[in-house]
């Protein structure tokens, strides 16, 4: 494989790498999701209202916390070891969109400094190195940063943090294109900086809601602060290193495996106004690379790995009874969502026939199937977008779920669709793309409808199949998102404003969509985020959502200060301890 695809591996390992997500970001399995385990259990069942944690099937979301549950550490120091899976590509956080995800992420929640994040449960930025955040007006975002400095690496040397750095490298990495470019892309107008002040200032060209969030100025990975004088020059150093200003240093790794972090000792004490003095708590983390997902539960179980993310709940289960209380063990919904994407064009430029396939769709099947029942249905919008999702009870949502072979016969018939035809649906050979696709075959068949299956290399399906929407059908399992800005503007057609693999084009729901982008108030955006679902159903947009997986993982009890229920800010992992001799 070159070197340039590496990246890809990231959508590599199917069902086991997306079981392994906890609600954290995705980095090829567990390589980073482990780091922020485990706060999530088990509850009663509920059923959904706007605003509230509750999701069906009997998983209730944990009280979120915030790393300070275990109170103050006993112990400081210690190495926490985590599984690795995959390599790590290279260092480089650069690069053509997917391509980088894999240390874009890794590096974004660990090397590399941001000036805020945005975590799923409140939807409020948390202040990092910025110590002041302001918006005069809709345009217009200026962030004052507090004192920090570099790693102590050539050519660099633990020189001082300016605010020209974080210009340069929000204009580096609106250089590169792909998925989670948009907003540096077609939003952000500019970005300018005054190092004496320490100010970053942000101009857009239209009013965007969602400009914090992870899709948008706070990505994990475009909005890493690195030194403006390797931006450009130094590929081969970025390749091999890696050089912030965040809290750990990267000390070594084995051309992408195994990688070592240490405590940067001179990292800043303030998240904002807040002090953080000692963070973080341990010395370093160690990954371990262990690709096999029967080797990693070995390892855990053998105490060689503090963390794990299981593959299945048997797993979980078997693993909570084996080693009792030594362990901590929890179950989230996952933020990542599986889909079917239809070409935007005949047949199924009729709304009818989208719907008919719609209707021919069994998600409770498929999460029994698939994922042994552990799962939630998805709309328009993943459900763990709690505060977000449309409510069990709206009609809309209730018609989206609904399954009926006769209904969904009786409108191919009135459009005249082609039941003697065979489609061809295009999938990945990652596993859990080719069960889906599998099963779907078989629900559709009940309605009369021919699928010619086409798995391909992950590749080839990405770069050309998806990326180029070379596609009559295809299938896969999107990516977890932090808010609904991405989740939605899949669904856009008009030109700049979202990445719309399936040549969509419905000025109607184009509309919704940007009435929610650009709603300020967020309780008017809510609603208006709900309406924007409503007007997908309605359209039978061509993304129809199945399901949200549940995720299982664990960690030893000794592994304290977690933070949990929060999205990927447990990433960061500056609180976690170790309560062991």
């Amino acid at each position: 494989m070159a070197d340039n695809e590496f990246g890809l591996r990231y959508w590599q390992d199917g069902r086991v790498s997306r079981r392994r997500l906890l609600g954290g970001a995705a980095i090829g399995g567990v390589s980073l999701a482990a780091i922020g385990l485990v706060g999530c259990t088990r509850g009663a069942s509920s059923n959904k209202t706007p605003g509230t944690s509750a999701t069906p099937n009997g998983l209730i979301a944990a009280t979120p916390t915030d790393g300070t549950q275990d109170g103050k550490p006993t112990r400081l120091g210690g190495i926490l070891r985590v599984q690795q899976n995959p390599a790590w590509p290279n260092m480089d956080p650069f690069g053509p969109g997917v391509l980088t995800l894999v240390q874009g992420l890794a590096l974004g929640f660990t090397v590399f400094d941001h000036m805020w994040y945005v975590p799923t449960d409140t939807g409020v930025a948390e202040l990092f190195l910025a110590t002041k955040l302001e918006q005069p007006d809709a345009l217009t975002l200026t962030a004052t940063l507090g004192d920090a400095v570099f790693h102590n690496k050539p050519p660099v040397n633990g020189r001082k943090v300016l605010a020209s750095d974080v210009e340069a490298s929000f204009k580096r990495f609106r250089e590169e294109t792909g998925i989670g470019y948009d907003w540096l892309h077609n939003v952000m107008d500019d970005i300018t900086s005054d190092d004496q002040a320490q100010t970053v200032t942000i101009k857009q060209k239209m009013p965007w809601a969602w400009v914090l969030t992870s899709s948008n100025a706070g990505s994990p990975i475009t909005s890493s602060i690195l030194p403006k004088e390797i931006l450009h020059g130094y590929d081969d150093l970025l390749r091999k290193d890696a050089i912030g200003s965040g809290h750990w240093t990267l000390l070594s790794h084995d051309n992408g495996a195994n990688p070592k972090l240490r405590k940067f000792d001179k990292f800043r004490q303030f998240a904002g106004t807040k002090s953080i003095a000692g963070q973080p708590y341990l010395d370093g983390i160690d990954f371990t690379l262990v690709t096999d997902p029967n080797a990693a539960l070995a390892a855990f179980k053998a105490g060689d790995l503090d963390t794990i993310g299981f593959g299945t709940k048997a797993d979980a289960e078997r693993t909570a009874r084996d080693l009792g209380n030594k362990v901590v063990v929890g179950s989230d919904l996952g933020r990542d969502f599986f889909t079917m994407m239809l070409m935007y064009e005949p047949p199924f430029k009729d709304d009818r026939v989208r719907h008919a396939f719609n209707l021919l769709i069994d998600r409770k099947e498929a999460i029994q199937v698939l994922e042994q029942g552990s799962g939630v249905p998805c709309g328009p919008m993943p459900p763990a977008q709690r505060r977000y999702v449309l409510p069990d009870s709206d009609p809309a949502l209730q018609e989206y779920f609904k399954t009926d072979v006769k209904q969904a016969k009786q409108l191919l018939g009135a459009a005249g669709f082609d039941l003697n035809q065979s489609y061809e649906m295009k999938f990945s050979n990652r596993p859990g793309d080719s069960a889906l696709a599998n099963l779907l075959a078989s629900q559709f068949a009940r309605g009369g409808i021919k699928l010619k299956l086409t798995q391909q290399d992950l590749i080839t399906w990405l770069t050309t199949t998806l990326s180029q929407s070379q596609f009559k059908l295809t299938c896969f399992g999107q990516l977890p998102y932090e808010d609904p800005d991405l989740p939605l503007r899949f669904y856009i057609g008009k030109q700049g404003y979202g990445t719309n693999f399936m040549k969509y084009d419905d000025p109607k729901v184009d509309d919704a969509i940007l009435a929610a982008a650009t709603e300020l108030n967020e309780e008017a955006r809510i609603q208006k985020v709900m309406d924007a679902q409503r007007a997908v159903i309605k359209a039978w947009s061509p993304m129809l959502n199945i399901y949200s997986p549940i995720g299982y993982g664990g960690r030893y009890a000794y592994v304290k200060g977690t933070i949990s229920g929060r999205g990927s800010l447990g990433l960061f992992n500056r609180t976690t301890w170790l309560d062991k001799a």
